[in-house]
């Protein structure tokens, strides 16, 4: 009997080499393909997770200020970089886009302009003559270091420009920030005491000695200190411990910062020209175009 060919491809029958190869290849190919894709299936999920979060930032940025690489927010800050302010609360803007401390409208109810009518000047300290035909109102702290740059650059110039040839007369109102500087609201009663023992020369110059040892001054040795200065401008210690004691200049100093706070000075300095108000620390260069402009 013949033999059967065994070895015919039946259904049974063992793979031959090649057809070993092909098979092995086919699935390194299944393979392969197979890693491509969950390889892209991962890019793709990195790459949604990375939109997601600068999605995330942004909107982050936008609701709370846009965050620059210092950790400074450039949307929704109310800058304060010259001026101390005691009331948290954000004030209407005093200053252009060009940081001059004024806007460009005549408008009195702009927020930047008062009626200076309701500024009471009556017996408060003055610089020049009382005929000037412009007259400078600051409302001041003499603890606040913003208002020690303000007297020693921006007034000494307004002083020598203009108040010594007649044009303007400054006017100090007192405006003590008490929950930022404790000694400030003592001294503004023994200044006060200062001009009543002593007239507009003593005060002004007892007011820059305070302003030149703002650094020395505590509470425990601001009234001394003022007497001695006092003492130097020709007006007795005794007199204005006297003052002090029995005359209740806090009445004075309490009218005057209940009239700022009114007329929108919530923060020190701040200076009403003719009516237009200039906030802050600023440079001579910004006063100087709104005293030319009340000059005519």
């Amino acid at each position: 009997m013949p033999e059967e060919d065994s070895e015919s491809g039946g259904q049974g029958s063992p793979e031959t080499t090649d057809e070993k190869d092909t098979n092995n290849s086919n699935q390194q190919t299944s393979e392969d393909h197979s890693n491509m894709s969950n390889s892209s299936t991962v890019q793709l999920s990195v790459r949604s997770l990375v939109i997601g979060v600068f999605v995330m930032g942004v909107a982050i940025g936008f609701s709370g200020g846009i965050m620059t690489g210092s950790g400074t927010s450039l949307i929704g800050t109310d800058s304060a970089d010259n001026m101390d302010v005691e009331d948290p609360t954000p004030q209407p803007s005093d200053t252009g886009s060009d940081n001059t401390g004024q806007d460009d409208t005549n408008d009195q109810n702009d927020g930047n302009s008062i009626n200076m009518d309701d500024i009471d000047l009556e017996g408060e300290p003055v610089l020049g003559q009382e005929d000037a035909p412009v007259t400078m109102v600051v409302y001041e702290d003499f603890e606040c270091p913003f208002c020690k740059r303000f007297e020693e650059g921006a007034v000494k110039q307004i002083e020598s420009n203009y108040v010594d040839s007649g044009q303007v007369k400054v006017v100090w109102k007192d405006r003590p920030l008490t929950q930022l500087h404790p000694w400030a609201e003592p001294a503004a009663a023994a200044a006060e005491c200062v001009y009543r023992e002593g007239g507009d020369e003593a005060f002004w110059n007892v007011k820059d000695k305070v302003f030149a040892n703002q650094e020395s001054i505590e509470t425990s040795n601001v009234e001394s200190k003022i007497k001695s200065w006092a003492s130097e401008e020709g007006v007795s210690e005794s007199a204005v411990q006297s003052c002090i004691d029995n005359d209740n200049p806090m009445e004075e100093v309490n009218a005057d910062s209940t009239e700022g706070q009114e007329l929108g000075a919530s923060g020190t300095p701040t200076a009403f020209i003719d009516g237009r108000k200039i906030v802050g620390a600023q440079p001579f260069s910004n006063f100087e175009p709104v005293i030319e402009a009340a000059l005519g």
